[in-house]
Parts: C-alpha cells; structure tokens; sequence
C-alpha cells in the first residue's frame, strides 16, 4: 500500500546525490514523520500540523543543495552543524539569493533557520548524543513586526473604502455564458426580471462585495496573507455566524480555529459567497477569494490592494509601512483597548497565550463578537465626529447616570466591611437581614 504521506525528494537533489538519493529520502522522510508525530513538542508528543512540517521538509530539501552546490562535502546525506552555520550566514548576507536573483524576504530566512533547529532537534532526540544546533544570527518575523497600524478612524476609513472599491467585469468585456450569470445577479441586486436587465442596470449594480467582505473578515479575525490565499467557503459557519480555520490550514500553529464575525460581517460575507457563484473564475474551486487574475491572493498584491484602499479614503501611507499585517495590528491594539489583552490574545490565535487562560479562561465566542461591535461603532465615531476622543474611558457607553442622582446613592457608598461566616439555612439568612437593618451589624 502506497503511503500518503511518504514525500518525496526534489529531481534536483535526487540528481546532485545520485546513488545515495534513496538513503535521503528514506531519512527525510523518517524527519517528516517524526514533525507529524511529536515534532512541537517530543517529550509531550506533541505533533507539528501537516503544513508546517511540509514546509520544513522542502526548505531541508533546499538546504541540502545549498550545501552540496557550494561547499561540496564529503557526506553529502546529513547537514552538520558548521554547514548548517554558513548556510545561515550567506542567507544574512544575501549570498544565498531566490532562483530570480532577488534576496529572501526576512521572513523566508527565519524559516530556513527555523527548519535547520527542527532538523537538529530530531536529531537529537533520535539519536540522544547528538548535539543540540541554535543560529548565532536571529532573524525577524519581518513584515509584521514593523507594520505600522491603522487607528480607529483609518480602521473604519478603510472599511468604507473596502465595500465601494471593486465591480462588476464590464458588460462587453464578459464573454455570453458570463453575462448571463452576471445578468442574473444583477437582477437579483435590483430586484427585476432577469430578462429586463440591461447595460444601464449593469452600471447601477456595479458594486462587489469582494474587497468589502475579504477587509470586514480580516479585521475582525487578523488573518495573515497565506491564510487569505487558503481560505475557503467551507471555513465560514453561518449557523453559528463564525470563520473556522482548521490546524492544516493556519499559518502558524494556533490554540484558537474558531473566530467570531460581527452580523454585519457574517451577512457581507454571506453576499460574497453567493455572488462568487456568478464568476467564471470560481467555477470548479471553492477558494474564497481570488485576485483578479484568478489565483489565490499573495501577500504583495494583499499589501497593493490595502496601499490602494488607503488612497482611496484618504489616508496618507508614504511615510508608514501600511502592509497587510497592519489590519491585524489594529485588531489585537483594538480589543485590548476596548476590552482585555485576554481576548486579543483569543482572537489573534496566538500560541503563547497559556498563561492567559490559566488565569482567566478562554474568552467566549459572544464576548469577542461583542466587543468587535464595540470596536466598529467607535471607528465609525471616529470617522464621523472630529470630537470624539476614541481613547477616552469608555467611550463607547457615556455614564447615563445623571450627576444629581449620583449624590444620594454615594452617601451608602463607603459603609463598613465585614467579614461574616453565615450558614446557608433559611432562619439564618432572616437573621443576618433582620441585623443590618437594625444596624446591630
């Protein structure tokens, strides 16, 4: 029986090993499984999600040729600690570059070394008297850690912008098949007959719900650009009004898949999905959201595509890193502000939350919805009022009540404290009530 999970090596480090190919891919392989097994944690056989140990399988891969095409070893089928050195070196001087010339993205870096400490740690915990492996140089997380953020009224700015950017294919550019899906929900956004839509009703219903729900779901659930390249129909749960993204398909091991949406996101997001039917492209994939050339979305056109949404409300990004990361910055520095770090943590599926849930307990669902709500009324008061002060103490919910009532109900404000063991019996809570009243307590 053929195993699924068995990978395969590259024809380009097959052919630069020659016959000592099969004992690589034996022994890759053997690494890919113990990932999938208890490659997070060995000593709590805790395994590694599919993806993530793909992942650190090919950049191996990547890095075995590395090292035979330039240092030439004498055992070309196991990395060594001073390989895996130069190999992390020339990636931080960028004389490793990507097959086009360009250098790797800070990122891509950090994974290759991330890849190198997992090949290591397996090792190790193989064969015990291997030594463990760590990089003499850090790389950062990149795009993220120097994203600047959105504020509240740039927040909802580009919401707006979002859900009025984007439209219908133009009407003699569609091809007979596509027009006639078009037509149909053209019809159904005006309201007609499908047979009395023409080109004038094109240019009235010329408005997509793309752009609108991909920027309402990414900034109330912070997902990163390969999880928007991955997303698809069947993540949203519209019973229960919420975006499910499996361990397979997170960017990043997470302790948290299911994200609340707010009921204006869950309906915009709903629209989406059904509109997408009408679109030639989305036949045959169930990929959410594709770009315009129908492929999954990348972070360089998510970026171009946020840079082109601050433009067209008005927000200056010349001298700022406004990237796709800087919607999910605004969403963790939103609920922290309006509610708890808590539930920032929940939302954002971040995996050093432990401590967090120790003492508090995850966040439910509701309350995250909740406070999403809260989040978009004070962006769209932000926007709106000139005055509003979005930092102020509750700026949501005024204080409703009025001064002159609060007088009276402060003089019983600051009474005595008292410690008191009451047994939970009938005659016993009439007592304790019948001795505050009269004051003996």
């Amino acid at each position: 029986m053929t195993d699924k999970n068995r990978k395969s090596i590259t024809n380009e480090l097959a052919a630069a090993l020659g016959d000592e190919a099969n004992a690589v891919e034996n022994e890759l392989n053997a690494f890919h499984n113990w990932m999938r097994t208890k490659g997070k944690n060995p000593d709590r056989q805790k395994p590694l999600s599919n993806s993530i140990s793909t992942n650190y399988y090919r950049r191996i891969d990547q890095i075995f040729r590395f090292v035979i095409g330039r240092i030439e070893p004498a055992d070309a089928t196991v990395i060594t600690h001073d390989q895996a050195d130069l190999i992390v070196k020339w990636l931080d001087q960028n004389d490793i570059c990507q097959r086009n010339g360009d250098p790797y993205q800070e990122t891509s870096k950090r994974k290759f070394s991330n890849a190198l400490i997992k090949y290591f740690t397996w090792q190790h915990d193989q064969r015990g008297d291997a030594e463990q492996w760590r990089p003499r140089i850090s790389f950062s997380d990149g795009e993220h850690e120097n994203a600047d953020r959105l504020n509240f009224e740039e927040r909802w700015k580009v919401l707006q912008a979002a859900n009025e950017y984007g439209s219908l294919p133009s009407y003699y550019e569609t091809t007979e098949t596509e027009r006639e899906k078009i037509s149909s929900l053209v019809a159904q956004r005006l309201g007609k007959p499908k047979t009395e839509v023409t080109r004038k009703d094109w240019e009235r219903a010329d408005t997509s719900t793309k752009v609108g729900s991909l920027i309402a779901v990414t900034l109330e659930t912070g997902i990163i650009p390969i999880e928007v390249g991955r997303a698809r129909t069947d993540w949203y749960k519209s019973n229960r009004n919420i975006l499910k993204i499996t361990k397979d398909d997170a960017g990043k091991d997470r302790p948290t898949s299911e994200l609340p949406l707010t009921d204006a996101t869950g309906d915009l997001l709903s629209e989406w999905i059904q509109e997408r039917r009408h679109y030639e492209k989305y036949d045959g994939t169930n990929h959410l959201w594709l770009n315009r050339e129908g492929n999954p979305y990348n972070s360089k056109n998510l970026c171009y595509l946020l840079r082109r949404l601050c433009e067209e409300a008005g927000i200056d990004h010349e001298d700022r890193k406004i990237v796709w990361y800087s919607l999910r910055h605004n969403l963790g520095q939103s609920i922290e502000e309006t509610e708890d770090i808590s539930q920032a943590r929940d939302q954002l599926r971040h995996k050093y939350i432990e401590t967090t849930k120790q003492t508090y307990g995850e966040s439910t669902i509701e309350s995250r919805r909740h406070t999403l709500e809260q989040i978009t009324d004070v962006s769209q008061r932000a926007a709106e009022d000139p005055e509003f002060n979005p930092y102020a103490d509750d700026p949501v919910q005024p204080d409703p009540t009025p001064r002159n009532e609060s007088s009276h109900s402060s003089e019983h404000a600051h009474g005595d404290h008292i410690d008191v063991f009451i047994d939970d019996t009938q005659d016993d809570r009439v007592e304790i009530a019948r001795k505050i009243l009269s004051e003996e307590l």
